[in-house]
């Protein structure tokens, strides 16, 4: 049964991988379907050979799941790593990558491996499967991405997928950390950042040569809800089995979020968040990783298991920093609490010491610019709660607390206990009766350890969002460290959750009985009603003025698409595009492919520097009357390609406007690396 089983899984796998590029593009040809199988190929190979590295510090009990998982955040690490440290470029390192998986599929293939057990490999199989429907169903909106309605060209997605698009493009075209530039302009170098989960579907775009934005929608977003199932899947049964992991994998992917549940506010809803930051499943994915080793190094009393969480853990910053911030502290002191065999008065000084050095990690990081104001002051409540009471559904629960902080008046400390109940209730919705249902059921039937996990969880989200400062750093948004981790601690309740209240009732098996298995079976078709109904203009904000359509907040003309496609058609990878209109959410870089010479969402807000100095010289561009002196102008700036949109004001002579190399409704695009 054992091969059947494994051979399903993989090509399981590989199907999905297809079925999402065709669902986006239409189309499936041999170079994407020959890519996608090498990618598989390469994810089990180092998964296969991760997994039997570490059998001595972390047993595998989720088979397939937990290979697939540990493979891809080895293949992505490495190949990201080799992105920045190499000039050899994604094909040459995709090449290396894939010459390590060979090697390393001959090294599993010497040293005999355990042998696997059906009960693990079944439930990996259908964790499998059931992770790869959720993010079908998921993503209906994104595939196809892009909807023309007559002159209109509707993206359906929340307007930061261009952010992502253009950081694909930038590292599909990267030879070397030097050849990375910032988006907002050319020749400046790449900002610090997370930027990890943009490496695989890079090496998509660069070696199956598909464009940046049908990769978004066809492997970055529905390959991040599919990992997550996987890392669900993992971590319980790290803990309590294969059949508790399948039951959490489906919980997550499939049951509707607090939002979802009538808690209306989309600020504080898991499967929006995700989404519209779709780095975050990948952030998540990590830190199961890291969490999988330190219970389990906890547990047994092995400072070398926990080690491994730890870089774990610290290469989860790569992925996502909003989540290494939200676990840091907790995962730091965490194992050594519970530390089997340590005694108390050893237990203590591992924990202050590693408190001080937090402290200190924390306050030397204060002097970096890239890193956000961390400060636990308390000061950040007051103006999160207006962002949260503007971001709630009209209705009875919106009303209530709308009265509570505007129309009535409290106390400081009963004002903190309103505050507290809302986000609650809208980060977690039903599941804070759930949880402590599962809690009350399992206090006897599990480890001190795990037990009091998602209570330790809890508590550190709710100390971040009602505690930490807003930023005043410009890092990102301001609410981000308020905000971000609730994705991961709904996520980590969740699995829990339903995952132990599964091992609870049932142990570590498939139900008995044919009335048993046709009742799991009925819960997860009727589990798949639900990303069908709220999968459906998942990443709007109804809450928000013009927000409620993709339309009215992601829509374009279909001669800018046009135009850009013109530009992507007929220019180099290393080319630089300007658009008249500074590309504000950049969607001519995404859909050019290419560099933006400068770009700004409100020129009028930006601080004096560099940017600024540039965006003054492209206003004074546009008022040059003399031939000579635009092509000069773009000839010392390298400018190669321009996009004149219509409702840019322009002096130049109409002779020239005349000359454009391609032309839609007003749209112009001029070429300036060639004679006129």
């Amino acid at each position: 049964m054992l091969v059947p089983v494994r051979a399903l899984a993989m090509v399981s796998l590989l199907a999905m991988l297809s079925l999402w590029h065709f669902r986006t593009t239409g189309h499936l040809s041999a170079v994407v379907l020959g890519t996608l199988g090498l990618f598989v190929f390469a994810w089990l190979a180092y998964g296969k050979a991760f997994t039997l590295a570490t059998a001595s510090l972390v047993k595998n009990q989720a088979g397939l799941a937990f290979q697939v998982l540990s493979g891809f955040f080895l293949v992505n690490s490495l190949l990201f790593v080799l992105t920045l440290a190499t000039p050899f470029g994604m094909k040459v390192n995709v090449g290396i990558v894939l010459l390590g998986a060979v090697g390393l599929t001959i090294f599993a293939w010497k040293r005999p491996a355990p042998p696997a057990d059906p009960q693990v490999e079944l439930p990996s199989l259908l964790c499998i499967v059931v992770s790869g429907l959720a993010a079908t169903l998921w993503c209906s909106d994104v595939q196809p991405l892009l909807v023309e309605q007559g002159s209109i060209a509707i993206f359906q997605t929340w307007q930061d997928t261009f952010f992502h698009v253009s950081h694909i493009r930038g590292f599909a075209q990267a030879h070397g950390l030097d050849t990375l530039q910032s988006l907002r302009m050319a020749g400046e170098p790449l900002p610090l950042y997370h930027y990890a989960s943009y490496i695989s579907p890079a090496a998509v775009v660069a070696v199956a040569e598909v464009p940046a934005l049908d990769v978004y929608g066809s492997f970055q977003l529905p390959l991040g809800i599919f990992l997550v199932g996987l890392a669900a899947c993992s971590l319980i049964a790290s803990i309590w089995g294969g059949w508790p992991g399948l039951a959490a994998a489906a919980a997550v992917g499939l049951l509707p979020d607090a939002y979802q549940q009538g808690f209306g506010n989309r600020l504080l809803s898991y499967n929006f968040l995700s989404q519209v930051n779709l780095t975050v499943f990948y952030g998540i994915g990590c830190a199961c990783m890291a969490w999988i080793f330190v219970l389990e190094g906890s547990r047994r009393g092995k400072p070398w298991t926990i080690l491994v969480g730890y870089v774990f853990l610290g290469v989860c910053l790569l992925y996502k920093a909003q989540i290494f911030v939200a676990n840091a502290f907790l995962i730091l002191i965490f194992p050594w609490l519970f530390f089997a065999g340590l005694r108390l008065r050893w237990r203590l000084l591992v924990m202050a010491l590693l408190t001080v050095l937090f402290v200190m990690v924390i306050a030397a990081s204060q002097n970096m610019a890239r890193v956000p104001l961390i400060r636990l002051d308390g000061s950040g409540l007051y103006g999160y709660l207006e962002m949260l009471l503007h971001s709630l559904d009209p209705g009875a629960f919106r009303n209530f607390f709308v009265q509570v902080f505007t129309q009535e008046q409290h106390s400081r400390l009963v004002i903190w206990l309103y505050a507290a109940a809302m986000i609650l209730l809208s980060s977690f919705g039903w599941w804070l009766v759930a949880t402590p249902l599962a809690l009350a059921a399992g206090k006897a039937k599990t480890t001190r350890a795990v037990f009091y996990w998602p209570i330790f969880l809890v508590a550190n989200y709710m100390v971040m969002a009602m505690g930490l400062a807003l930023d005043t750093h410009g890092v990102a948004m301001p609410e981000e460290l308020l905000n971000r981790p609730v994705v991961w601690v709904y996520f980590a309740v969740v699995i829990w959750t339903v995952g132990g209240g599964y091992y609870f009732a049932l142990g570590n098996q498939a139900p008995r009985g044919g009335l048993g298995r046709a009742s799991l079976a009925g819960l997860l078709c009727l589990g798949l009603i639900s990303p069908m109904v709220f999968g459906q203009r998942l990443q709007t904000f109804p809450a928000w003025n013009g927000y409620a359509n993709y339309k009215d907040f992601n829509s374009d003309s279909v001669c800018l698409v046009k135009a850009s496609r013109y530009i992507k058609s007929n220019s180099r990878p290393g080319d630089i595009v300007q658009d008249s209109a500074y590309d504000p959410h950049y969607r001519v870089s995404a859909l050019t492919e290419r560099q933006m010479f400068a770009a700004a969402q409100d020129p009028s807000r930006l601080p004096k520097g560099p940017l600024l100095y540039r965006l003054y010289e492209l206003e004074h561009f546009k008022a040059l009357r003399d031939v000579n002196a635009i092509l000069a102008f773009a000839a010392m700036n390298n400018i190669a390609w321009y996009l004149l949109q219509p409702d840019t004001p322009v002096a130049w002579p109409d002779a020239f406007l005349q000359r454009a190399a391609y032309q839609c409704e007003g749209y112009r695009v001029y070429r300036f690396d060639q004679e006129f």
